[in-house]
This record gives structure tokens, C-alpha cells and sequence, in this order.
């Protein structure tokens, strides 16, 4: 008898779990949808506000600083926003984006004031246009 109500509890006890596991994969599918968006937050934010440190080290001649800071933000485009992009927009249009901050990073290498300031506006708008895109939100 004593076996009998141990088989059914552990019946019922694994039916209840398998039921469970369900469950929390689809809650776990959900969270990392979630967790990746939100993990491509802070680098749009930091793009963004990078941008504007980078005028303000230009305005005041300090092309060193802008040219640390271009090279530290291009680390971070090229591991977090460039691979979601790609996959979402496709390679060409994310090569577009990838060029223009590549044109970027070589005007303010060669101190090219006017050029650095054209680019940044640019840069900046492209990554105002993609965030949406990839469910950032920046504003």
C-alpha cells in the first residue's frame, strides 16, 4: 500500500515539474529578448554621449582625447551594436554605418575640424535611426 501512494506522489510530483519547465523556458525566452535589448542600451548611450565629449575635446584642440575616445567607442560599436545590426538590416546596410564612423575616426586622426564636426552630426543621426531599429530607445 505504502508503494502504491509513493508511486502516485512521485507521478504527480515529476507531472508537475515536466508542466513547470514549459513554463519557465517561455519566461526565459522572453527575459533574454529583454536582456539583450537592454544590454544594447549603455553602448547607444555611450555612443551618443561620446559624440558630444568628442566635439567638445575637438573645439578645444584636444584631438588626442577625441582620437582615445573615437578608438574606445569603436571597440564597443564593433562588439555590441554592429552584430545586431547586421542580422537585423543585413551586412550592406550595416557596412554604411560602419563607414561613416570609419570616416570619422580618420578625420580626427588627420585634425580635420570641419570634417570631424560634419561627421559627428552624421554619426550621430545614423545611431538616433538605428536604435529604434534594434528596440533601443535613446530619447
Amino acid at each position: 500500500m505504502r508503494e502504491k501512494i509513493f508511486m502516485v506522489f512521485l507521478g504527480t510530483f515529476l507531472t508537475l515539474s515536466l508542466a513547470g519547465c514549459g513554463d519557465s523556458m517561455n519566461s526565459l525566452q522572453v527575459h533574454n529578448k529583454n536582456s539583450v535589448q537592454h544590454s544594447l542600451t549603455r553602448p547607444f548611450s555611450d555612443m551618443l554621449y561620446g559624440f558630444s565629449k568628442m566635439e567638445k575635446f575637438v573645439a578645444n584642440g584636444d584631438y588626442a582625447d577625441a582620437q582615445t575616445l573615437s578608438r574606445n567607442l569603436s571597440d564597443e560599436f564593433h562588439e555590441t551594436i554592429l552584430p545586431p545590426l547586421v542580422v537585423k538590416k543585413g551586412k550592406k546596410y550595416a557596412d554604411r554605418i560602419h563607414l561613416k564612423y570609419d570616416e570619422l575616426e580618420q578625420a580626427i586622426e588627420s585634425k580635420n575640424k570641419p570634417k570631424i564636426t560634419k561627421l559627428i552630426k552624421e554619426n550621430r543621426e545614423n545611431f538616433k535611426r538605428i536604435a529604434p531599429m534594434l528596440g533601443v530607445s535613446v530619447f
